[in-house]
């Protein structure tokens, strides 16, 4: 048997190559769980934004299918129209990271409140200029409708499965 005898330069490398190759596992395995944390915190973020958003998409539509009902029971009723406006928008939670979706989906949702003002617009200036106050009704379905759609929307991005609206929101459909 050889007896090994190290050098001052020999242990000096070692300790120092073993230094190194520790940093670096530490540093890579650091690494590795910081995107790990990263991609679990951007998936809840994204399931957080869709269920909050959906839920006031689907409020909004709810609202709308209730505005259409009660105009055409009126009508039913009275054979005169009844004087509506549109639900107030959906209201988006401000504290949700719209960055953890895809741009193309977030565009379509705060795009979505712009729509809804220039189709309220619109059924105002109808209503008023050529007296025709149906056109709200329509403006409520469309509106509604595009609501419900954008909600189908972000809950395939989720996952999450559809609420039992029941027949609520079938004056949308009609």
């Amino acid at each position: 048997m050889v007896d090994a005898i190290w050098t001052t330069r020999e242990i000096v490398t070692a300790v120092v190559g073993t230094g190194v190759i520790s940093a670096f596992a530490s540093s890579a395995l650091t690494w590795i769980g910081d995107i790990v944390r990263f991609n679990s915190r951007s998936k809840r973020d994204k399931t957080y934004l869709c269920m909050r958003v959906t839920s006031a998409l689907e409020a909004y539509a709810i609202r709308c299918a209730e505005i259409i009902e009660a105009a055409d029971a009126h009508y039913g009723q009275t054979k005169s129209p009844l004087i509506i406006s549109l639900p107030e928008p959906p209201v988006y939670p401000h504290d949700i990271e719209w960055n953890s979706i895809d741009s193309k989906i977030a565009y379509r949702l705060m795009s979505f409140l712009n729509e809804y003002e220039a189709r309220a617009a619109d059924a105002r200036h109808v209503s008023h200029f050529e007296g025709n106050p149906f056109d709200v009704q329509e403006a409520a379905r469309s509106t509604g409708k595009k609501a419900y759609e954008l909600a189908n929307v972000l809950r395939g991005v989720a996952s999450l499965s559809p609420p039992d609206l029941g027949r609520v929101l079938t004056p949308l459909f009609k």
